[in-house]
């Protein structure tokens, strides 16, 4: 079997790179092993993300509108607005059921004339050959989009774990979940305790998406989703009443890398590349996004580029992600607002919001590396009130 392209991965990352790569002229075959979408965590999706979202054409109809996030700690809690971001181009995304939308992305790929394949990589030889459950396939790149499992990473022995964050979690869907002021309906919640956080995504159709992420230092003894319950007040008054669908599952080990993006023959994107902790929902607009700039370098001879794009990315991300475990991002955002500078807050939004390539706010991208001292003056200010 035969291609100019194999891409692994038929989630929203590896769609996205095999139908660029298609349209751009390219034979593309597309390795999947599941041949229907799985239903998987779910996702609240990124504002910026709509620029990949509009620019492959994938109909967002249906899935529920978020226009915010909450974050809480303890009795208090504050809802972010993406209209305040610095640019707020696109001031709200969506929240959605992954089994509906890769079915979208799978579809839109397909239009394209991306040949399928259901099968499992079992091995690589580089450059050129790429070997599966159902034989071999010589393709000139093979690029692995498939995930965290980061097939390509793990083969060459380049995948490498995060120093600090190496949590896992545990996930459960719900019908009945409360909205809860600040929140508004579509928003996100998300629930600080002493040893991790929950996260509330609700869906179009009733259910929410609840996890509860532990980190190594949590102390929970026995059944954590119970313990964090009872540490959580935020967390219990929005499940009060709430019905549970299915089995929870768990997840684990959010954080790793690839020393390289790209060599002779292969290419990587999204989570095969790197994967964050996803206390700020960055998975699959990082993927679309990368997936889209790598498409554009490798057409372009620039590989080098992309990979330091996507690197400045993720680096602003996970600066904001660990000072969300430090305790300085929620310092920041907890405040009264009178104690947090306006350019501040809106710096932070547009972070959140995905503003974090090169075109995005000088002041957000200063705030990344300032997070600790920031919140020490917010602090300080305020015990001289």
């Amino acid at each position: 079997m035969r291609a100019d392209i194999v891409v692994l991965g038929g989630g929203p990352t590896g769609c996205t790179a095999a139908t660029l790569l298609a349209r751009a002229g390219k034979d593309v075959l597309l390795v999947e092993q599941d041949p229907e979408p799985r239903m998987v965590v779910g996702e609240s999706l990124l504002p910026a993300g709509n620029r990949v979202l509009e620019k492959l054409g994938i109909e967002m109809e249906g899935f529920l509108v978020k226009r915010g996030a909450v974050f809480s700690r303890g009795d208090e809690a504050e809802r972010i607005d993406f209209r305040e971001a610095v640019n707020p181009k696109w001031p709200s995304a969506h929240q959605v059921k992954r089994d509906d939308l890769d079915g979208r992305f799978r579809a839109t790929a397909r239009k394209a004339g991306v040949r399928w394949l259901v099968a499992r990589a079992t091995g690589v030889e580089l450059p050129g050959l790429l070997k599966t459950n159902v034989g071999d396939i010589e393709a000139e790149v093979i690029v692995d989009a498939a995930g965290r499992e980061q097939f390509l990473a793990r083969h060459m022995g380049t995948r490498r774990r995060h120093d600090v964050l190496r949590n896992a979690a545990i996930v459960r869907y719900y019908r009945g979940i409360q909205v809860l002021a600040p929140a508004e309906r579509g928003d996100i919640v998300v629930c600080a305790f002493d040893g991790g956080w929950f996260w509330f995504i609700p869906f179009a159709d009733g259910q929410t998406s609840v996890g509860v992420v532990t980190t190594p230092t949590c102390d929970i003894q026995g059944d954590r989703w119970e313990g964090a319950v009872a540490r959580t007040p935020n967390a219990a008054a929005r499940l009060m009443g709430a019905e549970p669908v299915g089995q929870a599952y768990g997840v684990q080990d959010f954080t790793a890398y690839a020393d390289r993006f790209h060599g002779d023959g292969w290419m990587l994107a999204g989570d095969a590349a790197l994967f964050l902790d996803p206390v700020f929902s960055s998975g699959v607009f990082l993927g679309i996004e990368s997936a889209d700039r790598m498409v554009g370098h490798y057409l372009g001879g620039t590989l080098e580029t992309y990979e330091a794009e996507m690197r400045a990315a993720a680096d602003v991300f996970e600066n904001v992600v660990l000072a969300y475990y430090d305790g300085s991002f929620l310092d920041i955002v907890l405040a009264p607002r009178a104690f947090q500078p306006e350019r501040y807050r809106q710096a932070i939004i547009s972070l959140l919001a995905g503003d974090v390539f090169g075109g995005g706010p000088a002041e957000a991208q200063r705030v990344t590396r300032s997070f600790p001292a920031i919140a020490r003056a917010i602090r300080n200010r305020m015990a001289q009130v």
